[in-house]
């Protein structure tokens, strides 16, 4: 997959484009993107996405929000979905203020050359947020390119959105999420040295470090991890280890049936259900004795899914 930013010059080649952040790659975008590699084949020209750098919401908004991908790995989701070319586009104050018939006309068909342009239902752009579908439509005869919008994704009557999933997996509602984006939710990050507690509890842990800006509410996920040999079952905890008086967010993962060294490599932990909250224990053989059965818990849920 070939990564643009910023195109100063016409690419060069008509385009199939989806236009959005696709952050979280969901059932929602997965619309978008079936769409234009439909439209990319018949037509034989490339499929793009066009997407933006940081999301407009952190320069427009004064609500701080936190992606759920960083934006390498929305890159990588992307590819993985057989998109051929991502234009990213640096939002910028400046290109907010940008009108949408000029973002139409001197971006999306004199830059990125689109032929056909799809969108999500809802899809506005533009300075003060001026352009919509009918406004792609208009414009599309006069410049050579058609507009499709997708229908909406629902799943059990809930329009599927990155904010109603940001908003679920802040509540700890992974198994709930999972069905929006249509996979597991996953975390990626490199394993550091850690306290080494957990060894020393019976239960050696594998300690991330992670860039991603949004994480689930802390508490004991049922998950597995993307390792070499395979899947490896797992339970992680996110949180702050109450019960030794820290106050640092972690994440700490245990595999089942696994004690290689990993330190140094980069993994994947995968998010299928929340099992509790994180909670502070009297004692440390408390802490243990709990453990073991939320791991039986894990357990029961990987089980019913295999």
């Amino acid at each position: 997959m070939r990564i643009i930013t910023d195109p100063r010059e016409p690419l060069g080649f008509r385009t199939s484009a989806g236009i959005g952040n696709f952050d979280g790659l969901h059932l929602g975008h997965k619309k978008i993107i079936d769409a234009v590699k439909r439209r990319a084949e018949e037509s034989s020209v490339p499929s793009c996405a066009v997407t933006f750098d940081p999301h407009p919401l952190k320069i427009l908004s004064e609500k701080e929000i936190s992606l759920i991908y960083p934006l390498e790995e929305r890159f990588r989701l992307l590819e993985a979905s057989g998109i051929d070319v991502v234009v990213c586009i640096s939002f910028t104050e400046s290109l907010s203020k940008l009108s949408a018939g000029h973002f139409v006309r001197d971006v999306l068909r004199g830059l990125i050359g689109i032929k056909h342009v799809v969108v999500g239902p809802g899809f506005v752009f533009g300075h003060r947020r001026g352009g919509n579908a009918d406004l792609l439509r208009s414009m599309g005869g006069p410049l050579g390119f058609d507009a499709v919008v997708t229908g909406p994704a629902r799943v059990d009557g809930m329009l599927v959105s990155s904010s109603l999933i940001r908003d679920r997996l802040g509540r700890g509602q992974v198994s709930e999420s999972n069905r929006f984006f249509g996979y597991d939710y996953y975390v990626r990050g490199r394993v550091v040295e850690g306290e080494k507690r957990g060894r020393k509890l019976g239960f050696p842990t594998i300690n991330m470090d992670t860039d991603w800006e949004f994480l689930p509410k802390p508490g004991v996920y049922a998950t597995y991890v993307e390792l070499p040999d395979g899947f490896h079952g797992s339970i992680t905890n996110i949180g702050v280890r109450p019960t030794f008086g820290e106050n640092r967010l972690t994440v700490e993962t245990h595999v089942f049936d696994f004690d290689d060294d990993l330190y140094g490599k980069d993994i994947r932990v995968n998010f299928v259900a929340r099992i509790r909250d994180e909670k502070r224990f009297a004692s440390v053989d408390e802490l243990v004795r709990r453990i073991g059965l939320d791991i039986l818990d894990v357990k029961r849920v990987l089980d019913s899914r295999a």
